[in-house]
């Protein structure tokens, strides 16, 4: 399951991922070992963090079988060419996904733009088949979560939170937080889907 989140200060954003690939087979969770993903991404004035459904299967119209490709693979190769997650990359994975209906878990980002100085904004963009939504943070939105929904009701409950103006202290906080939490419910629970090491990173 992952998590994923953005979160604003007064001069800065900071992103925070954990780094666990789970799988579910029959209803039960495992950690998948063989992938590692990138939920993280850094680009031109801005920065990305995904979760859900870190590898989609695209069908070939010219081919019988469906290929597997990892959600990071597709991020590295547009922005490669382009160096920002634009409208476009959104409408090309819409169209990948689109491609296959097995795709029944949808795939998230949650972005966060520079505008200028001082001036940041949050997006969450969903994709899954045949659908896309994207939503922008209000003025009072200082943070948006994705994944796990115990981790996430913990960070909703922090009001602190869009308190601090400090993007250093932001990240500090938010990265002990989660570090914090996976140790807890590592011990609490039979299967952690969340899971170290803890990634950040601040866009000033």
């Amino acid at each position: 399951m992952s998590f994923t989140g953005i979160f604003k200060a007064k001069n800065g954003i900071v992103a925070v991922v954990d780094s666990k690939a789970s799988r579910v087979e029959n209803g039960q969770s495992y950690e998948d070992v063989h992938r590692n993903p990138e939920k993280l991404f850094v680009f031109q004035n801005g920065i990305a963090t995904t979760f859900g459904a870190n590898q989609i299967l695209v069908q070939n119209p010219f081919e019988f079988s469906s290929k597997v490709i990892a959600i990071e693979d597709l991020v590295y190769e547009y922005l490669h060419l382009k160096n920002i997650l634009d409208a476009s990359f959104f409408q090309s994975l819409l169209v990948k996904m689109t491609s296959n209906p097995a795709n029944t878990e949808p795939v998230n980002f949650l972005v966060g733009r520079k505008i200028r100085q001082e001036e940041y904004i949050l997006e969450h963009h969903q994709v899954r088949y045949c659908a896309y939504a994207q939503r922008l943070a209000t003025p009072m939105e200082h943070f948006f979560t994705g994944g796990d929904e115990k981790y996430r009701e913990h960070f909703d409950n922090l009001p602190y939170l869009s308190q601090i103006t400090s993007v250093d202290i932001l990240q500090k906080t938010v990265a002990k937080e989660l570090d914090g939490l996976i140790q807890y419910y590592d011990q609490q629970s039979e299967y952690n889907p969340v899971g170290k090491p803890v990634k950040s990173y601040v866009l000033r």
